[in-house]
């Protein structure tokens, strides 16, 4: 078989990746889209689908989650800053998730960025959901699936950059260019950041730092299917 035939397939042809970064870069990010959540919902999403949640629906509001309860979903969210919110079974947290039984369970998500950013993606033609936790499965999934182009959105918070999510952006771009990343320095550099001070000290949540910095720790792929499903992806 010749180069020519060989440039047909995926894995053969060149890799564009762009970074668009915030919730609102989501609404132009094409291709294979990377939503990308350090603290905390793309950390707690995989943790659900490895603890065999069946699926997971995101949502844009507390009010839309609550439709769900009486449909015997299990409904987690958050309120404003990250905040518990009442409307909710569990919060969107790590620490709080990491050892629960999901076997079975149809779940509702609501969170401030990255729920927002996955009904956001119109243009994707594929979604994922990344965090240094399933780091290495998601570049495995987009070197077998790409078409040519990857759009990484870091989202960060309160529509301004985070550093853990743009350090998360950093690293999967290294991994997919087959280049060397300092994961020991990026963790030092977000464990002090602003989210994670807020996360660790403010909503009093310090496993959630502390998981969600565990590199490859929960290798699953959170993928949003038709309608918006998110289930972990089929290799």
């Amino acid at each position: 078989m010749g180069l020519t035939n060989l440039m047909i397939y995926p894995k053969y042809q060149s890799m564009l990746i762009k970074t668009r970064s915030l919730v609102e870069g989501s609404k132009d990010a094409k291709g294979i889209v990377v939503i990308i959540d350090v603290l905390r919902a793309c950390t707690t999403i995989p943790i659900l689908l490895k603890n065999n949640a069946e699926l997971i629906i995101p949502l844009t509001t507390p009010k839309d989650a609550k439709q769900y309860e009486s449909r015997g979903y299990v409904l987690i969210g958050e309120g404003e800053h990250g905040h518990v919110h009442d409307s909710f079974h569990y919060n969107n947290s790590p620490g709080e998730l990491y050892n629960k039984d999901f076997t079975g369970k149809k779940i509702v998500i609501r969170t401030n960025n990255a729920t927002q950013a996955i009904l956001n993606a119109d243009k994707a033609s594929d979604i994922i959901l990344a965090s240094f936790v399933n780091l290495d499965a998601c570049k495995e999934y987009i070197k077998n699936h790409h078409t040519g182009h990857v759009t990484l959105v870091p989202l960060g918070r309160l529509g301004k950059k985070g550093l853990e999510d743009e350090l998360c952006a950093i690293a999967l771009k290294s991994a997919l260019e087959e280049k060397t990343y300092d994961f020991p320095g990026m963790k030092k550099k977000i464990y002090n950041c602003e989210c994670a001070v807020l996360v660790r000290n403010t909503l009093k949540k310090p496993q959630d730092v502390e998981l969600s910095l565990k590199l490859n720790s929960y290798p699953v792929v959170p993928k949003v299917y038709t309608n918006k499903i998110i289930r972990a992806a089929k290799t």
